[in-house]
């Protein structure tokens, strides 16, 4: 249950917020209420799709009730490879790699992206890419030149991004088994 007396005094202050989705259930009431302050107070956020290992969790359909409810300026910067009760492997398309966790969750193992999902990953990223440069004057014109930014200059790009509310990050997780 959402108190939203609490919400409303804590988007006030906050510099972020959290939203968290449930992977199995999708946009809730709830969600929807906490996003209404979002918008009213400017509040930069963050979505996390929780519970990916969920026998149900349905990471797209979820993204994309998200997007169809929040807008476009939605953008993930991971994606599971495999949701439901075998989640253990994200594709982070900001840092390109693939984390692997042990079943028991916890740190987990740094690979390279499978080569089945270099494209889709790869186009994630150059969107990711092109937020952080269209608010930075000098990213932009070195993305221009290099065709890339450094892992710092994406950093920084996309904090101003976040900040100025032109994008809301997309992360996934498994609060229980201590995943993503």
């Amino acid at each position: 249950m959402i108190f939203v007396g609490e919400v409303v005094s804590s988007l006030k202050v906050a510099d972020t917020a959290l939203i968290v989705l449930n992977a199995a259930a999708g946009v809730e009431v709830g969600t929807e209420l906490v996003w209404e302050y979002v918008e009213k107070y400017q509040t930069p956020a963050i979505f996390v799709i929780n519970q990916m290992d969920h026998p149900k969790a349905d990471y797209e359909k979820t993204l994309e009730q998200a997007k169809a409810r929040f807008g476009s300026k939605l953008l993930p910067l991971q994606y599971p490879l495999n949701s439901g009760e075998g989640f253990n492997q994200i594709v982070d398309v900001l840092r390109m790699v693939m984390y692997e966790f042990p079943k028991e969750g916890g740190k987990p193992e740094k690979k390279p992206i499978p080569e089945s999902e270099l494209e889709r990953a790869n186009q994630m990223h150059n969107a990711l890419v092109e937020i952080a440069a269209e608010n930075e004057e000098g990213l932009m014109e070195k993305y221009f030149e290099e065709g890339q930014l450094s892992e710092e200059e994406l950093a920084k790009g996309i904090t101003i991004a976040l900040a100025h509310q032109q994008f809301f990050p997309v992360f996934i997780a498994s609060g229980l088994k201590d995943m993503g």
